[in-house]
């Protein structure tokens, strides 16, 4: 078990800022699942980055212009997710990626926020399974060390 620190609003509202999470070490990736939030290294930033998983290698996903996603024929149910439209299309998970989206989508129109969106299988730390009631001590920055 980890704990990792959410530092960005991008998973609003589901997340804030400063919630601390529990989560659990991944060791065989075939027990991901859709929907799940994934807890990743970015080789070029410090500490974890955390999102949504929308599909595991081999799967092929659909955008639609409205923003409503499905993956492998089947519409995804998300309540969580804040939308915007403008991106479509469709693509297929290469075999040493996952695709992980935030749940708030404005920036998905940006070439960047599309590389980001395939995580390397190996840079997944775990899944995390509960957020904690936010600690004052949280914001400080001392649970992220």
């Amino acid at each position: 078990m980890f704990t990792t620190v959410v530092r960005s609003d991008s998973m609003r509202p589901a997340l804030q800022p400063g919630d601390v999470l529990l989560g659990t070490r991944v060791r065989r990736r075939t027990r991901l699942r859709h929907g799940e939030i994934l807890v990743y290294r970015v080789p070029e930033e410090p500490g974890t980055r955390i999102r949504r998983l929308i599909a595991v290698p081999g799967d092929r996903v659909r955008i639609e212009e409205d923003g409503g996603v499905s993956v492998n024929g089947e519409a995804v149910f998300e309540p969580y997710a804040r939308r915007s439209g403008g991106f479509r299309g469709s693509f297929g998970v290469p075999d040493d990626r996952y695709f992980a989206l935030s749940d708030r989508r404005e920036g998905l129109l940006e070439p960047l926020a599309w590389r980001q969106s395939f995580v390397p299988t190996g840079d997944v730390v775990g899944v995390a399974r509960v957020r904690l009631l936010p600690w004052p001590i949280a914001g400080t920055g001392v649970l992220a060390r």
